[in-house]
């Protein structure tokens, strides 16, 4: 690399330090929204699991985090592609202790990736050094990328579409397997970044690039290459692929079962939240038209107030001014119409329900609809611009030149300008991302000290109530610090994986049939009439904002503002019955339940029951069973049965491909029931009994991308050789 592209590399790792010279140089750090109640939770659960990794005696199912029991009834974990488990900077995490020294380095490394890989696609068009660096600052520092910075599987995502777009240019100017090689690894590491939706529009605006370099050099070779390394990319990442695709299948994404008809996929009123607003497309210009106010986050609850993300896409007024200039300046009258259209098209879907556009796209391309939020579309216009801001740079000073050539200015506008684009958007950043004390991420508040407390509370679940939900998220105190602990202490998403305890619900992608469950408990009128269904899913203590009046089903063990509840009627996580009722419909299960009420706690109803429909339990009003030495972990619950009578063992845990029993070492049939749980036949009798999580989706992805590597390491070698 010639010695002014390394100076310029080097100028922009130092305008990223000092950019960010707050969290490099001291404790301050991001704390807002999903870091705290997602990323930091998931983190810390994979390293707990990951720290089990022994030499000896050990299987991956003993050290690899393949399903999660703590949120949602028990749910994959690994499947879920914004863990970001497969990803290849995550090791970031995993060799550091202290998850906010982690969670710099992580932060600091992926902006001078995108700076770095902005510089390298702008360097590859001739222009001069200091064009280079603004376009790599627009890029790397908009309102955009930088409110992501605590959702890290779009913004680890985002990063790596300028290197896609160099590479698909500059590697498709003859088809050989070594480009399209390393094309793959590029697009399967963006797949592993974690986030499906920020990848997808990756590779359909690098798509519409192939196509028009295809066009434009009279060559199908960029189409071709670009369509192989996407299929490249996907057996590369098959480790991750392949479960993931399983998990969208039977999650609430999917929408109905048919796919590719009017029932796949999202609603459209869920499809089209945070759609923008024409007038919001201001904000490219003047950030301030939408204004964050931080007496107003958190303390109401309001999707555009805690989603301010999809407002930030600030690029700068003198990085804007110099996008539009350097479309303007572009000599190619195809690639100016080309990265026009592609702004103007993603630009218009992000109007989501405010435009026609994204109708017709929902109505006639399917895959659409698995994906919320319209306005993460504005992406790809941010993008183009700051791709263009680089040549609007290099214009802007060729004219500055011819004016003040006479007067030495030229020199003085040179440096001049990457530090005004530069502290435009560091004012702009102050503004958006806000920083505490590190010890916020690590805050243990009243309430979820009080859960800690109860020895018990291991094979236990909590639930928040839906009023809790909806408006516990208001939330206030004397300081900022005390405001967000407050509304931390309430364990909202995932804060429940930070000490390993049991929550029925989360923030994750829930599955179809759990969702169905969920929503029938929470339509309950009354907490009385929604106590069965808490009991048989082992929840013994209910969160809620509200006062209940007495109950002889609850009783109140906590009161603060967050009041705490006792169920007195919750059933161990896993249960005995002899009642047993075949209903294959799903959806008629819900009425039956209804029913039943109090019944349900002795009582299992079977979908999947055929081959043995003409089985008599022997029920009795007390049924003697006993369960001990109950262990609970990632991929596995094992324990001691001993039962008088035949009857059923019911796990209040998500019934999903994967799990298998085995009793005294032999595998038995799993049922589907309950709408959503597992229930094995088991005979009378001392047995001991494991449930094991071992997915094929996994084993055969993790044989693809094995297989897969050995091949491009076994080519390369070759290549190398030759």
């Amino acid at each position: 690399m010639k010695n002014n592209n390394l100076a310029g590399i080097f100028i922009l790792v130092f305008f990223i330090i000092i950019f960010f010279n707050r969290i490099v140089f001291t404790d301050l750090t991001y704390f807002q929204r999903d870091i705290m109640i997602q990323f930091k939770p998931w983190k810390m659960l994979i390293n707990n699991v990951l720290s089990n990794i022994k030499l000896a005696n050990s299987t991956y199912l003993d050290f690899l985090p393949l399903w999660n029991p703590y949120n949602h009834c028990g749910a994959p974990l690994l499947a879920n592609l914004q863990t970001q488990l497969f990803y290849p900077l995550s090791i970031i995490f995993y060799l550091t202790k202290n998850f906010v020294i982690g969670y710099k380095i992580f932060l600091i490394l992926h902006f001078i990736l995108s700076a770095v890989f902005m510089y390298i696609l702008l360097q590859t068009r001739k222009l001069n050094m200091v064009a280079c660096i603004v376009g790599s600052i627009v890029w790397s520092c908009n309102g955009f990328i930088l409110s992501r910075v605590e959702f890290l599987s779009v913004f680890s995502t985002v990063v790596w579409l300028p290197l896609l777009v160099y590479l698909i240019e500059n590697f498709s100017l003859e088809f050989k397997i070594k480009n399209i090689i390393f094309l793959s690894l590029t697009i399967a590491i963006q797949f592993l970044a974690g986030h499906a939706q920020m990848w997808f529009y990756s590779i359909l605006f690098v798509f519409l690039y192939s196509i028009f370099l295809s066009y434009n050099r009279k060559s199908w070779v960029a189409v071709c290459m670009l369509a192989f390394s996407i299929i490249g990319g996907i057996i590369i990442s098959a480790i991750q692929f392949l479960p993931t695709i399983e998990f969208f299948y039977h999650s609430t994404r999917v929408g109905g079962n048919k796919i590719l008809s009017s029932q796949f996929g999202l609603d459209v009123s869920e499809a089209t939240l945070l759609s923008l607003n024409f007038k919001d497309l201001v904000n490219f210009f003047y950030p301030y038209s939408w204004q964050f106010n931080i007496k107003d986050f958190y303390l109401k609850s309001s999707v555009e107030l805690t989603n301010y993300w999809a407002y930030t896409f600030y690029l700068g007024f003198t990085g804007m001014i110099l996008g539009i200039l350097g479309i303007y300046s572009l000599k190619s009258l195809k690639e100016k119409l080309f990265l026009i259209f592609s702004a103007v098209i993603f630009t218009l879907y992000a109007l989501g329900k405010n435009f026609v556009l994204f109708f017709i796209i929902y109505e006639y391309i399917p895959i659409f609809r698995i994906f919320r939020y319209p306005s993460t579309g504005i992406y790809i216009p941010v993008f183009v611009l700051s791709f263009a801001s680089g040549w609007g740079s290099e214009f802007f000073l060729s004219k500055i030149k011819r004016i003040f050539f006479k007067l030495n200015f030229e020199e003085i506008i040179t440096v001049i300008l990457p530090l005004v684009v530069f502290l435009e958007l560091y004012l702009y950043s102050n503004k958006i991302s806000l920083l505490l004390p590190e010890k916020i991420l690590f805050h243990i508040g009243d309430n979820t000290k009080f859960l800690l407390s109860d020895k018990e509370i291991k094979n236990y679940r909590f639930a928040l109530t839906p009023l809790t939900q909806l408006i516990g998220q208001r939330t206030s105190g004397k300081t900022l610090f005390e405001a967000f602990a407050n509304y931390y202490d309430k364990l909202f998403g995932n804060t429940n994986l930070n000490y390993n305890i049991a929550n029925f619900r989360g923030q994750d992608v829930e599955l179809k049939d759990y969702y169905k469950f969920i929503n029938f408990v929470y339509s309950r009128k009354t907490i009385d009439e929604a106590i069965p269904f808490f009991s048989i899913a082992n929840v013994k203590y209910l969160l809620s904002i509200k006062k209940y009046p007495e109950s002889r089903y609850v009783s109140l063990v906590s009161d603060r503002e967050i009041k705490i509840y006792k169920n007195l009627y919750v059933l161990p996580r896993v249960y005995f019955v002899t009642k047993y009722i075949i209903e294959k419909d799903v959806d008629k299960t819900l009425g039956l339940m209804e029913k039943l009420g109090f019944k349900m706690l002795d009582t299992v109803i079977l979908h999947n029951f055929d081959n043995y429909s003409n089985i008599t339990l022997q029920h009795t009003a007390k049924t003697r069973y006993r369960i001990s030495e109950l262990d609970i972990s990632t991929n596995r619950i094992s324990f001691k049965f001993n039962n008088t009578t035949e009857g059923f063992l019911v796990v209040s845990q998500n019934c999903y491909p994967g799990w298998k029993c085995f009793v005294d070492g032999k595998q038995k049939k799993i049922f589907k029931s309950n709408i959503f749980m597992m229930s094995v036949l088991i005979p009378s009798g001392e047995h001991n009994v494991e449930f094991i999580y071992d997915p094929i989706s996994f084993k055969l992805g993790c044989a693809i991308t094995l297989v897969s590597i050995l091949f491009i390491l076994l080519y390369l070698f070759e290549y190398q050789e030759h």
